[in-house]
């Protein structure tokens, strides 16, 4: 697209022309930047094995044993696990949205999608801790 050039019949300005460029632009990036965090959110996990779970997200994992856990809070959809050195974070990788509506991405268990909420009571079950609600 050429901004500059302006034929006899072409009534916009170059600013008109500008703004329908950088509007391109922006669509693009808003197109390339939902597939990036699409294929992010697809790439990470939560993985369960016998003595510890792994969070997978992108090319980084951390891996946290079970008896490290001493408590689980959860406010919303986040979940907060005190260790007996620090805290971590645990979130949905993704959500869907409609109109007013987010609810969070499911969990494959065994190539089952399950709701998200279920990872948490399991994770719970797992560490030998109750899920403490807060407001």
């Amino acid at each position: 697209m050429n901004l500059l050039k302006q034929s006899v019949g072409d009534s916009k300005t170059f600013g008109e022309n500008l703004k329908t460029a950088a509007g391109a632009l922006f669509d693009f990036g808003k197109g390339t930047y939902a597939d990036m965090m699409h294929r992010q959110a697809e790439d990470s996990e939560y993985v369960f094995q016998e003595t510890q779970f792994d969070i997978v997200s992108g090319g980084n994992m951390k891996t946290i044993p079970y008896d490290r856990v001493v408590a689980v809070h959860l406010k919303g959809d986040r979940a907060t696990l005190t260790l007996d050195k620090g805290t971590v974070i645990l979130k949905p990788f993704a959500y869907i949205v409609a109109g007013r509506i987010k609810v969070p991405v499911g969990w494959v268990r065994n190539g089952i999608e399950v709701p998200y909420e279920l990872l948490l009571l399991e994770l719970a079950a797992r560490c030998s801790v109750d899920i403490q609600e807060e407001g």
